[in-house]
């Protein structure tokens, strides 16, 4: 192997002090040594079939019996594969399989294996061929069965996903068409779960497909998930509900509505008591007059009050990717968490018929940090069409609301009128409904109803989520056995009252990720993006809290997808961190999206969210692994169980909160989301209402410390300590003080940008003071090379086009903003995170740089103090430790 210590050189990148860069990649194939954690899986066996237990995942163990003395529990690093790369070639499958092995995965999430159907077979990107649904490719099922013996003779369980991305086509498939002027949903959201035909379809797709890959009782096989992504309570929150149950589809919707009702209620007159009397709209609380056009920098655009009263934006600079925010608004209201509104407004623009632009309006502070109460995208056409949210704030505004239009997009003249915010207009039994005549409407999900009709739509919802899970899980027994963990989709994608549409099913899941990329135009164009350089640490650490309150008492609970993805500079802190707090929290599984979405295996570069050439998160990868699954951070001593009746989880569905748990749990009881750092924290749907124990609504301070003492946050500074018998980190921004974590100090260089991920983990299972083999990683940010340079540089992050708060890649094609994100040139560059370290641990200390395969480089000098062993990091990312050697 070529020494990893080659030239390196300086490139100034963001608002920063000058990086030094070294080339660096992993030989995934031939890692040894240190880096390889190969040494934490063996072959499965049949003792090693799973099953839930006590609210988590156990092996049955040598009896071959669940339930008994010798079940093992079992926690789970994956990592996701989607698309073509679910099926590796013959020879491939062994390849991939012991690479991530190495990597220290024992899980596999299956992913998207629905999507994209082959008109070729031969291709082998999805499970199914473009036939009539459910025609399955035998090419990718033979694939896939040999990628799951691979799998499983590495120590590698599977989880298979079911309905990902298939989008059903009604003159194929037979199933009903939606009216000529309406396109089929993508990935057939939430329609496939509505309708009869289409729900009996999949059965035979779940039942065909493990019926093929002969998997009962293998235990290769850890669990399957129903439904990615969705459910008619999240379609009926956010708005899809309305706008794609139409044609049969919406009259199959009314008619199971009141049959519904029609099995709840004996006669009208319950029905109405029940639902109680509408309340008529309040008083408008906008004020009278628009304020003049908020344009930002580099934007020009005019707005004038036409005749008819309606008032007409132009806005003149040209509507681009890099167009500057241009809003029309209306400010100084005030709104309560007391009382549910409803925001409505008028809108067209001089467009030719058949053309649409994005405008987006929301409902949020006028003043910083200027959080948002509600909002929505809205297409915008030739017609005048009225648009409608209705919503219940988290937060109280003061006379600081802002009803604003972000016009920017529309570069033809755009006309708006009768801009409204009010109370009441709830909407109960009309006159002419009635159970005889089975003509209850719906309720759409820009209304606002009594709270007794309200309750009654999303209990059906959740019915109807509830009967396409239980026909897909007798699917999945008939063709498996009771023993099999089965969950639905994830949280995040319905709220609470998925707790009620998956009472049949055994676990919970959940996904989140930070600085999710934005495509500002086109949807996933690779040439076209941005991101804002976000840390989980700082703006975005509430999001492993809010997580965290999304954990239901009594069931295994697993993140199936989470990611902060490349070329994020703060990567490499998402994995470490989120499996000590996890592990704190004691889940089940956390899996990375994604190590591939293709068969590109050896492209050797970081691209999109793939962890298959993103070097920065891969060298701390392993470690992350062995911290979650031999649980070298202590479970919480302490739980908070909050307790979410059904009137609970009706009312934050009815606030239509979908995967905002903290916030609405910090209004129902004034929980403080910094709970979840403290103790372990879960949703108990059983328990009546109560007052949560006092350190659960606390206010933090600064730091805010774990209860075994074995994490600490420190808000303020953006840093997160790790110090447990056996494993010790500083992670964010240290700057150039000292830090101190257990055995280990730490004080980056003057000249570094001021972040670090270090982590000190044994490689023995000893304690860190008595380990005698230890591993170190410090990554550095990686960029790839920019193409045509000569010589070679990094491919630079820059600022986006117009914008100071979005970054991109520097571009690489003409006319396009953005380098490519889903591939590019060799060599991979990474950022030296230069320090001074301190390990007060028994000697005598050896310490090794290692190459990109985990080869021992020259030792470095170290000097020996009373205070330790002294060294400094450099251009290597991990460093082998030896202790009394």
């Amino acid at each position: 192997m070529a020494p990893l210590l080659l030239l390196a050189f300086f490139l100034f990148l963001l608002p920063a002090p000058a990086q030094t860069f070294f080339p660096f990649s992993v030989d995934q194939d031939n890692l040894s040594g240190a880096a390889d954690f190969s040494f934490l899986n063996q072959p499965l066996e049949a003792k090693d079939r799973l099953f839930v237990r006590d609210g988590h995942f156990f092996k049955i163990g040598p009896d071959l019996e669940p339930n008994t003395a010798d079940d093992e529990r079992v926690r789970f690093f994956g990592v996701n594969l989607a698309f073509g790369a679910n099926f590796p070639s013959g020879d491939e499958a062994p390849r991939i399989a012991a690479r991530l092995r190495r990597l220290g995965v024992n899980l596999v999430r299956l992913h998207h294996m629905d999507s994209s159907p082959d008109s070729t077979p031969a291709n082998a990107n999805s499970i199914l061929t473009t036939g009539p649904y459910p025609n399955f490719n035998d090419v990718s099922v033979s694939r896939l069965r040999s990628f799951l013996l691979a799998l499983k003779a590495e120590g590698i369980y599977a989880n298979v996903n079911l309905h990902v991305g298939y989008t059903f086509r009604p003159s194929i498939d037979d199933v009903p068409a939606l009216p000529a002027s309406a396109a089929f949903p993508t990935q057939s959201k939430p329609l496939h779960i509505l309708h009869p035909r289409l729900v009996e379809l999949q059965a035979q797709f779940v039942r065909g497909l493990f019926e093929r890959l002969d998997l009962k009782g293998d235990p290769v096989l850890a669990m399957t998930e129903l439904n990615n992504e969705t459910s008619v309570l999240y379609a009926h929150q956010n708005g899809s509900l309305d706008t794609t149950a139409l044609g049969e589809y919406r009259t199959s919707l009314e008619t199971a509505w009141n049959r519904y009702l029609q099995d709840c209620y004996a006669n009208d007159d319950d029905l109405r008591g029940a639902w109680g009397p509408g309340v008529p709209e309040g008083d408008n609380i906008l004020p009278d007059t628009w304020r003049p056009l908020e344009i930002h920098s580099g934007a020009a655009a005019s707005m004038n009050t036409e005749p008819d009263g309606s008032v007409r934006v132009l806005v003149s600079t040209a509507a681009s990717s890099g167009a500057p925010i241009v809003i029309l608004k209306k400010v100084g209201f005030s709104v309560s968490v007391s009382e549910s509104y409803t925001a409505e407004v008028e809108i067209r623009a001089d467009l030719t018929p058949g053309q649409s632009r994005s405008v987006h309006w929301d409902v949020k502070q006028d003043v910083s940090p200027w959080r948002t109460v509600i909002g929505k995208n809205i297409s915008v056409t030739s017609e005048w069409q009225k648009v409608r949210m209705a919503f219940t704030p988290s937060f109280d505004m003061d006379a600081i609301g802002r009803f604003g239009l972000s016009v920017e997009k529309c570069e033809a003249p755009l006309y708006v009128r009768n801009a409204r915010v009010f109370t009441g207009g709830q909407r109960g039994a009309d006159p002419s409904e009635s159970l005889q005549a089975s003509n209850f409407a719906l309720v759409s999900s820009g209304e606002n109803s009594t709270e007794g009709r309200t309750n009654d739509y999303l209990a059906f919802l959740a019915n109807l989520d509830r009967t396409y899970n239980r026909t897909l899980l007798d699917a999945v027994r008939e063709t498996n056995d009771a023993l099999l963990p089965v969950t639905g989709t994830q949280m995040g994608f319905g709220g609470m009252m998925l707790i009620d549409a998956q009472r049949d099913l055994d676990f919970f899941d959940e996904h989140f990720y930070v600085d999710h990329y934005n495509f500002p135009n086109a949807a996933w164009d690779g040439r076209d993006w941005r991101f804002r350089d976000d840390s989980s640490l700082a703006s975005q650490w509430s999001t492993f809290l809010d997580v965290a309150a999304a954990r239901v008492s009594g069931r295994p609970y697993t993140v199936s997808e989470y990611n902060q993805p490349w070329p994020n500079t703060k990567g490499a802190e998402l994995d470490p961190t989120l499996a000590a707090f996890a592990s704190f929290q004691d889940w089940d599984a956390i899996v990375h999206f994604a190590y591939e979405h293709g068969r590109t295996w050896d492209s050797g570069v970081p691209h999109g969210f793939n962890l298959n050439g993103d070097w920065a998160k891969f060298v701390n990868a392993g470690q992350s692994a062995l911290i979650f699954r031999w649980c070298l951070v202590s479970p919480a001593l302490d739980s908070v169980r909050i307790p979410v009746p059904e009137p609970v989880r009706q009312r934050f569905t009815r606030e239509r909160r979908n995967g905002s748990f903290a916030p609405a749990l910090n209004l129902y009881y004034g929980y403080q989301d910094s709970a979840a750092i403290r103790h372990r924290v879960e949703l108990d749907p059983a328990a009546e209402p109560s007052e949560l124990p006092a350190d659960a609504l606390e206010k933090p301070g600064d730091t805010v410390d774990s209860d075994t003492g074995e994490i600490r946050l420190d808000r303020a500074a953006h840093i997160v300590t790790l110090n447990s018998p056996y494993a010790a980190g500083l992670f964010g921004e240290l700057k150039d003080a000292p830090h101190s974590a257990g055995p280990l100090s730490v004080q980056l260089s003057a000249s570094s940008r001021g972040i670090a991920n270090i982590l000190l983990t044994p490689l023995d299972g000893r304690p860190l003071a008595e380990s005698s083999r230890l591993l170190l990683s410090n990554p550095g940010y990686t960029l790839r090379t920019q193409p045509g340079t000569g010589p070679a540089q990094p491919q630079r992050i820059v600022a986006y086009p117009g914008q100071t708060a979005y970054f991109t890649l520097e571009p690489d094609q003409a006319n396009k903003p953005s380098g490519n994100l889903n591939g590019g040139s060799a060599p991979v560059w990474m950022e030296s995170v230069e320090a001074a370290v301190n390990l007060r641990l028994p000697g005598p200390l050896r310490v090794y740089p290692l190459d990109g395969a985990g080869a021992r480089q020259p030792e470095l000098p170290l000097e020996h103090t009373e205070n330790g062993w002294r060294f400094q990091l450099g251009q290597a990312p991990w460093y082998e430790i030896t202790s009394g050697q």
